[in-house]
């Protein structure tokens, strides 16, 4: 179980510069809580704490920090607060829709199948003793452990050490040797199967209404490592006791879809008069379960204009408080895109139940990763999105480096191409070991590289070469193409060895 508190952030920092501390509240937490979070915006978890004991208050009790002055229940002895950023959907907590301000003893919200059994097979003590006591010079990997300790309890000693061996002989083949050129095995891996996709994928594919690149269009997206993808999308997964109700999908589809005045009114722009003016259309209302006072409430807040309802026509008619053409144009500009309500960027939702979980899912034209987690229905867990530089701005990048090597496979995947997933690893790591989302091209790790011969080779040659000559740049010549350019054997296989003989002299 996990204790989660809403406090300030001010305490929160005293509390982390203070460890081990004690700390006064105003509730009281079960002996067997070891762990905890806080929230300072009632949304996101931003410390996670480490509780050594707690204690019911008394008039004897000393501490160091209260957390207010009157109704304190107990003392919580804090061990360890250390900084986190984590989404409190994550934690199965019902705050009805507002944001989390009080306190709760809650646990994580449930896995899939899939990750349980993960979780399970990484624990799985019988698979890591086998790890242990087979693998004194490779690793087993765990997923392999876990299937070899199920055989270990069938097999007699003698066949199962004789299998063993045979696995041992299969991971050493699987190595790479010392000085491959595993770049440009790589590079050939990709590339290869990546023009042969080029006379046959130069279109888009989808889910019913929502469009997906597809093909090599997205894999050069990915490598190059585009700020916004061409056709942003997400799949929404839902906490298990709304992923099964059809209506609590259409509820959380109203809640995700923005709807903009332009969607559901034209807007007739009046010279004459200075004014603008928003024209509901029925039809388009009731498509998007819109109200006349929706409208009216997103004008409301909109400033430095005036708004006037017309009853007959139900209209409402827009004016610049300051009466110029400049102003009146921004003005109609503005209206397009104000929201009414949902989330910024989501364009479009549907809902569709999965063939093998039987669970609704949600697919979406636009991401908005961070507007989505928020929701209090969505499933953080297991809800992705297809724009890599979003996951890296707010899960990170690592999360960043799995989105880029999930997405090349499932674009590879669907052309019906195989490629060794350890390929795309290394460009997945190329591109985010610096920790930021990196292009392969010359705007990122090519252009970027130590060798001038090699830059230059790639794109630009002049620019260059002139830049290392004014700067002085040195080029040790350890890499592949500035080596082919000297015209001497490259640093790679039996090129990175370097034999030196040693005269022996005999003794008179």
């Amino acid at each position: 179980m996990i204790l989660i508190w809403k406090d300030k952030k001010e305490k929160a920092e005293i509390l982390q510069s203070r460890v081990p501390v004690t700390y006064a509240v105003d509730f009281e937490v079960p002996d067997d809580v070891k762990e905890g979070y806080i929230t300072t915006d009632g949304k996101n978890l931003t410390y996670r704490i480490r509780l050594s004991a707690f204690e019911k208050i008394k008039k004897t009790s000393k501490y160091d920090i209260e957390k207010k002055k009157t109704d304190l229940k107990g003392v919580l002895h804090i061990s360890e607060v250390k900084k986190a950023n984590i989404p409190l959907s994550r934690f199965e907590i019902d705050s009805k829709g507002k944001a989390f301000s009080g306190f709760a003893i809650t646990e994580e919200a449930k896995l899939d199948p899939e990750m349980k059994a993960v979780q399970k097979t990484v624990m799985d003590s019988s698979a890591r003793k086998i790890i242990d006591d087979y693998s004194p010079r490779v690793k087993i990997p765990y997923e392999l452990a876990a299937k070899l300790a199920k055989l270990k309890e069938d097999l007699p000693k003698k066949e199962f050490d004789s299998l063993m061996e045979k696995v041992q002989k299969e991971l050493d083949k699987r190595f790479i040797d010392p000085y491959e050129a595993v770049g440009i095995i790589a590079a050939q891996s990709i590339g290869e199967p990546g023009t042969q996709m080029t006379m046959r994928t130069f279109h888009f594919a989808g889910v019913r209404e929502m469009n997906v690149t597809l093909g090599l269009p997205r894999l050069i997206e990915i490598v190059d490592a585009r700020r916004t993808p061409s056709t942003p999308s997400m799949e929404i997964h839902l906490k298990t006791k709304f992923a099964k109700s059809q209506q609590s999908v259409m509820n959380i589809i109203k809640k995700l879809e923005n709807t903009t005045i332009n969607d559901v009114a034209d807007i007739i722009t009046d010279t004459a008069e200075l004014s603008v003016t928003v024209r509901p259309v029925p039809a388009r209302m009731k498509e998007r379960l819109v109200d006349f006072s929706d409208i009216e409430a997103a004008l409301g807040k909109a400033t430095q204009m005036s708004v006037v309802k017309d009853e007959e026509k139900n209209e409402l008619t827009v004016k610049p408080q300051q009466e110029t053409f400049k102003r009146l144009y921004q003005i109609q500009e503005q209206l397009k895109t104000m929201s009414i309500k949902g989330v910024p960027g989501i364009k479009r939702a549907i809902g569709r139940i999965d063939e093998k979980s039987g669970e609704w899912l949600i697919f979406t034209q636009g991401s908005n990763l961070r507007g989505v987690l928020d929701i209090e229905e969505i499933d953080a867990y297991n809800t992705t999105t297809n724009d890599i530089t979003e996951i890296a701005e707010i899960l990170g990048i690592e999360a960043a480096r799995n989105a880029i090597f999930k997405e090349s496979l499932n674009t590879l995947q669907e052309q019906g191409l195989e490629v060794d997933m350890r390929h795309l690893m290394l460009v997945a790591d190329m591109m985010t070991f610096t920790g930021s989302v990196r292009a392969v091209g010359r705007q990122g790790i090519s252009g970027r590289k130590s060798s001038v011969l090699a830059r230059a080779a790639f794109e630009i040659t002049t620019k260059h070469l002139l830049r290392a000559g004014l700067m002085g740049e040195i080029d040790t010549l350890t890499g592949v193409a500035e080596n082919i350019i000297v015209g001497q054997p490259v640093t790679l296989g039996t090129g990175s060895v370097n034999l030196v003989y040693k005269g022996v002299t005999r003794k008179e």
